[in-house]
């Protein structure tokens, strides 16, 4: 009995040790967990667990900064930035979903579940409600007092004048960040550094008074002045509209230059766009035509082609050509448009009669490799490098590829495509006595304690002869005087220019379509002391027959902007 009894006892003990020994085992692992949790938040990952008490206790306010104004020449405001609030929330902090989405959809007038569905997002810790709101609106979801709901002030763009210089200026988005234009090519100036606000608050979200609270301000963007003239603009815009207008063309096209410098007084295309409603037009719209649109320039290439022969010495100044009313050029037959008999015409008859025969001659005289280099020196097929994105460089091919037939279209304007700023860039060689010019529209950039004056960067490039320009310049004169471009003269001033009308290419790329054509009138003035060189393209005009040339269509819109810009520079009264 005594046996069974300690038996029993004895296994009584060994259970009780086995409890105590897993007990023990179980007190060991709980407390080996509590002290990995402890290094581990204090150590291992103390700074996840500092930034996830600093997210609690901390909100970080982003003070816009202000995008830096734009204006024109005369210091016409173009685009300038107002304050704008915008709601935004934490959807970590939210503490009622159905009641704080059905008030701010109240208020906002939104769809309730467009909101709810944004403060579900407890994944992130900020959503925006709504960009933009008036002053009025913002005070309302103030005065709610939603936790995890703000509103804080944000810069909108605005501009001014609406529609002028619209491809130029271009435009922002809602983050306040350039997408086109001067707007983007100049973001790094404009945009400026956004500050911040940091403070502390309690559990309920209220800011503790001498807390760890920091303001760090914002750094407002440069101004920026632009070469831009806005009446030039204006009246420049005006015009194209009444001429695409009459004669019914797909658009029109045109440039105001300082031949001497290259600033640029005007570009200008329409149709154009309300920069203030720009999402409201076709994007096409949003292109700045004067660098991007490429065509082939017809007979105001001519001027290139009688330079590079006069400056190479293939023909005289004087040299007398005997001309047929059509001549072949490889598997090409080109002729004269009006002319059905022979004459001679001097270089200067050539340019200010527009002969196509004799732009052939004075091509064939120099050679296919002369000529190639000629046009390479004025700049095309190479971007002008102007202050603006989007430029285009148009097509030119080496002259080891011509076909025989290329050397004869090339001298008419043909089998070349240009864009207007670099043909009115290589005319402005011209007008100013053989320079090559880089085109610009930034003239002054506002630092903070500084200026940066981008006109002294330019340099200027020497192309041609003074005495090359001076004879070409002559011959432009005489288109103006006695030739294609009457419809330029100005009462008073003496005008040089020439005119250009040139077939469409099939839209197939073979051969040209005889119903569409783009009329342009390129030139200078006054003729001694040239201020301005504008061109002007008119792209498919309609009307009747001997109606659509560049000396009927472009000249007389070319005369009307001269005569404006020479009276807004002093020239004349």
């Amino acid at each position: 009995m005594k046996t069974y009894k300690t038996m029993i006892r004895n296994n009584n003990s060994k259970i009780n040790r086995k409890r105590i020994y897993f007990l023990f085992i179980l007190f060991l692992i709980g407390f080996s967990i509590i002290i990995y949790k402890v290094v581990s938040i204090q150590y291992i990952h103390a700074i996840k667990y500092k930034s996830y008490a600093d997210y609690q206790h901390k909100n970080e306010n982003i003070i816009s900064s202000k995008r830096g104004k734009l204006m024109d020449r005369n210091g016409t405001e173009l685009a300038v930035s107002l304050i704008e609030k915008t709601v935004y929330a934490n959807p970590k902090m939210i503490a009622d979903i159905d009641y704080e989405s059905k008030a701010l959809a109240e208020v906002l007038n939104f769809d309730t579940e467009y909101i709810r569905e944004k403060l579900e997002k407890k994944e992130l810790g900020f959503v925006y409600i709504k960009r933009q709101v008036d002053a009025e609106t913002a005070e309302l979801i103030n005065m709610l007092n939603l936790p995890g709901v703000y509103v804080r002030d944000e810069t909108k763009r605005y501009y001014p004048q609406g529609e002028l210089a619209a491809s130029i200026i271009g435009f922002t988005g809602l983050d306040n960040s350039g997408l086109s234009g001067i707007e983007l090519e100049y973001e790094k100036y404009l945009r400026g550094v956004d500050g911040r606000q940091i403070f502390e608050k309690d559990v309920f979200g209220k800011i503790i008074s001498g807390g760890e609270n920091s303001y760090i301000q914002p750094i407002n963007g440069s101004d920026i002045t632009l070469t831009i003239d806005s009446q030039i603009q204006f009246i420049t815009e005006q015009r194209l509209k009444k001429v695409v207008l009459d004669y019914n063309a797909a658009r029109a096209i045109a440039i105001v230059m300082n031949p001497d410098n290259g600033e640029i007084y005007a570009i200008a295309s329409y149709p154009g766009f309300d920069l203030n409603d720009y999402q409201n037009y076709d994007p096409e719209l949003y292109k700045n035509f004067g660098i991007s649109f490429t065509y082939e320039p017809g007979s105001t290439f001519k001027i290139i082609n009688v330079a590079t022969a006069l400056d190479n010495n293939c023909v005289g100044f004087e040299q007398m050509f005997s001309l047929h009313p059509s001549i072949k050029v490889g598997d090409r037959v080109i002729k004269e448009i009006f002319r059905t008999y022979n004459i001679n015409y001097s270089v200067k008859e050539i340019i200010q009669n527009s002969s196509n025969v004799g732009a052939v001659t004075v091509a064939l005289s120099m050679g296919e490799k002369i000529f190639w280099e000629g046009i390479k020196k004025f700049g095309f097929g190479e971007v002008t490098g102007i202050d603006l994105p989007g430029e285009e460089k148009g097509l030119f091919y080496d002259y080891k590829t011509w076909p025989a037939s290329t050397i004869g279209a090339m001298a008419i304007g043909q089998n070349i495509s240009v864009t207007p700023l670099q043909l009115i860039r290589a005319v402005c060689c011209i007008a100013n006595g053989g320079y090559l010019v880089t085109p610009y529209i930034v003239s002054e950039i506002e630092l903070q304690n500084s200026k940066i004056e981008l006109q002294q960067l330019k340099e200027k490039n020497s192309i041609i002869s003074k005495i090359t320009a001076e004879a070409v310049k002559d011959m432009m004169l005489a288109v103006v005087e006695n030739g294609t471009g009457k419809r330029a003269q100005i009462e008073g001033i003496s005008v040089c220019g020439k005119t250009g009308t040139a077939e469409k290419a099939n839209r197939s790329g073979r051969g040209y379509d005889e119903g569409r054509v783009i009329t342009s009138f390129i030139g200078f003035a006054p003729f001694d002391d040239p201020k301005a060189a504008i061109i002007v393209v008119v792209d498919e005009p309609h009307g009747g027959t001997n109606e659509i040339w560049g000396g009927t269509v472009a000249a007389p819109v070319f005369k009307d902007i001269m005569e404006f810009s020479l009276k807004k520079l002093g020239v004349c009264e």
